[in-house]
């Protein structure tokens, strides 16, 4: 529980520091844009964009390692790293990998699923056994004078 709040503290420092940096951008962008000159907006956009995906990163990683433990722990298979894949991608700024919005959504959803099959198994056999304490306790009020 600590260690997810401290992953959940330090996400929500990184992307505060990427709006920070996109926001510090923001006025020369506007002004950029309202004089019309494209080449100083899009180089003031492509730098804004360069600093905060260092940030972007970093969180992303945090998230997808997140989700890769829930997964290992419920023995799903992982989708395997490589460029070729549609599922991770690497970092260009830092080199870490995290996974796409395709991958996080598909191993979120495995994860989701598994754990709903096994939550039910739990409810099932809870309920059977309240069905089975109730009818105990019933025979013992009809046996006692």
């Amino acid at each position: 529980m600590i260690a997810w709040l401290r992953e959940e503290l330090k996400i929500r420092k990184w992307d505060r520091k990427a709006e920070s940096i996109r926001a510090g951008y923001s006025e020369g962008i506007h002004e950029a844009n309202a004089a019309g000159d494209w080449n100083k907006r899009n180089e003031l956009l492509s730098l804004s964009d360069f600093e905060a995906s260092e940030y972007g990163d970093e969180a992303a990683e945090i998230r997808s390692n997140r989700l890769v433990r829930r997964a290992r722990r419920l023995s799903l298979p992982i989708p395997t790293k490589n460029d070729s894949s549609e599922h991770w991608r690497q970092s260009r700024t830092l080199g870490t990998w995290s996974l796409t919005a395709v991958g996080f959504a598909e191993l979120r959803r495995a994860v989701r699923l598994e754990e709903k099959e096994r939550r039910d198994v739990w409810l099932t056999l809870g309920g059977m056994l309240v069905s089975i304490l109730s009818l105990v306790v019933a025979i013992i009020a009809l046996l006692k004078p």
